[in-house]
C-alpha cells in the first residue's frame, strides 16, 4: 500500500462511506504501522477519528466482544 493510495482512502473513499452512513471504517494504513478507526458518520465526515498503533487494542464497535491488537492487524 502507498502513500497515494491511503490519502486517496482518506479524502476520497472515507468521506463517501460518512455520506452512506457506514458506522464503522477501519483504514489499515501500512505506512505509518497504525489502524485509523473512523466513527459515528455525518454528511460532513466522520466525528470520531481514532489512530491506533503497535500494542494497542481495539474493539469492532458492532461487535464489543471482539477486541484485536494492532499488531494482529498489521502483521507484526
Amino acid at each position: 500500500m502507498s502513500d497515494t493510495t491511503v490519502k486517496y482512502d482518506q479524502e476520497v473513499k472515507i468521506p463517501l462511506y460518512a455520506e452512506n452512513n457506514i458506522v464503522e471504517v477501519w483504514l489499515v494504513n501500512l505506512p505509518q504501522k497504525c489502524l485509523e478507526v473512523y466513527r459515528q458518520p455525518t454528511a460532513n465526515g466522520y466525528e470520531i477519528v481514532q489512530t491506533f498503533k503497535s500494542g494497542e487494542t481495539v474493539t469492532i464497535q458492532g461487535l464489543p466482544n471482539f477486541t484485536f491488537t494492532v499488531d494482529e492487524i498489521l502483521g507484526d
